[in-house]
């Protein structure tokens, strides 16, 4: 099982790696120039950096999950471990 898993997972890191950027890549038409070109006379907006709009919340909600479940893990095996008498 155990081998399984891990077949599994680093099958995963392969397609998240290798895979998956590939097929997200911009598609080209057969002259190798892009199939829309834009022409944008307005100036970009300032917008917030993608680390920021996407990283930080991530890292953020994986931190308290991971804390939640620490303290619930301590709790359980706190519990499971000493008996309380009357």
């Amino acid at each position: 099982m155990y081998r399984l898993r891990f077949v599994v997972a680093a099958a995963l890191v392969f397609f998240v790696l290798g895979v998956a950027p590939a097929v997200a890549q911009e598609e080209m038409t057969g002259d190798n120039a892009p199939a829309i070109v834009l022409e944008d006379d307005q100036p970009a907006a300032a917008e917030e950096a993608w680390t920021f709009r996407y990283l930080v919340p991530t890292l953020a909600g994986i931190t308290g999950i991971a804390i939640l479940g620490i303290a619930l893990g301590y709790t359980v095996r706190i519990r499971g471990r000493y008996r309380v008498t009357q």
